[in-house]
């Protein structure tokens, strides 16, 4: 049985003059963590699902999770679950509401992932989930303090899931935009509709919202396999809607931003680049791969009066919330 929720935005985030700060530090568009809230459309390396025995069964309100450290599957009650993988991919000091859309995502995406898989992996390949003695051993003495926050934002919306055109969505979240979000396409193959570019403002003081890389000539040319490389090579040619890189030229040959971020380890594919006789110095802004909930963005919208309701429905787009009964998810 699936119980409707209206959702409403009665206000909409506009940049206004925070964007123009950005527009003046990034010199590009504004643009798209916890860093802990990576790529989450990763699919299970098939290496790893070849090595696996069958799971056990389980019933509906148990799932499967491969505890890859331990190498083995054990069964978890599924709320239970949730509350790990929100302690697991967003800090516990996160305002209430941004840990409640958290929890909506989180539950969401592991049902999608259910829907065809038997079972979850506990690593950025699916969601990232901590059990009991990893909480513990992360949070130390404030373990009760924070195991009882995230507790309470998981049980407070048990069962809320979102959909689109009455289908669970990929609810994709990362840690923090550099001023908007990203349109699905202009990262990842497939237009999604609900995962739209949106602005994500309000955490641009944060100490690793700008961070700066350097590398030598010696080392581009190494890592992109290039000995054609040189300072006066070297340029942005175009950026997306939200402000990610989407071209750039380097040596002899264009890449996305997204190529130049993964060889080079950079926090985000929004960048700007600076050129000197130390070498090329690549300036990110914000962490992750842009598309979905930006989750320092949650934060600030929780902070600022904002529901999870309100929050979700600003980074998912035109989504339904919904009461999912677990016993039939069909």
């Amino acid at each position: 049985m699936k119980k409707k929720i209206n959702l409403s935005l009665n206000t909409k985030i506009a940049l206004g003059i925070t964007s123009g700060f950005l527009l003046t530090l990034i010199m590009i568009p504004v643009l798209f963590v916890l860093a802990t809230g990576e790529d989450v459309s990763r699919v299970p390396d098939e290496s790893l699902e070849a090595s696996l025995s069958t799971p056990p069964q389980t019933d509906n309100f148990h799932i499967t999770v491969f505890r890859t450290e331990k190498n083995e599957f054990e069964t978890i009650e599924f709320e239970r679950y949730i509350i790990g993988v929100v302690a697991a991919e967003m800090p516990a000091l996160f305002h209430i509401e941004a840990l409640r859309a958290q929890a909506i995502a989180a539950r969401t995406y592991a049902l999608r992932i259910l829907d065809h898989e038997d079972h979850i992996l506990d690593t950025v390949m699916h969601q990232v989930f901590l059990d009991d003695a990893q909480l513990k051993e992360r949070w130390g003495k404030d373990f009760d303090l924070h195991f009882s926050t995230i507790e309470k934002a998981v049980t407070s919306t048990t069962g809320l899931v979102l959909t689109y055109e009455d289908e669970l969505i990929t609810p994709m979240f990362f840690a923090m935009s550099s001023g908007a979000t990203e349109n699905s396409e202009d990262v990842f193959t497939g237009i999604r509709p609900y995962l739209r570019s949106v602005p994500s403002v309000g955490y641009e003081n944060h100490a690793n919202f700008s961070v700066r890389e350097r590398f030598t000539l010696e080392e581009l040319r190494e890592a992109f396999n290039d000995e054609t490389i040189t300072r006066n090579n070297i340029s942005i040619n175009t950026h997306s809607e939200g402000g990610n890189v989407s071209e750039v030229t380097i040596g002899e040959h264009s890449y996305t931003g997204r190529e130049v971020r993964e060889i080079l380890g950079l926090r985000s594919a929004a960048f700007s680049i600076t050129s000197s006789r130390r070498g090329v110095s690549f300036t990110t802004y914000g962490h992750g791969h842009g598309v979905g909930m930006s989750q320092h963005g949650a934060n600030a919208m929780g902070r600022d009066g904002y529901s999870y309701e309100e929050i979700l429905q600003h980074f998912y787009q035109g989504v339904t919330l919904i009461e999912k009964n677990l016993l039939n998810r069909e």
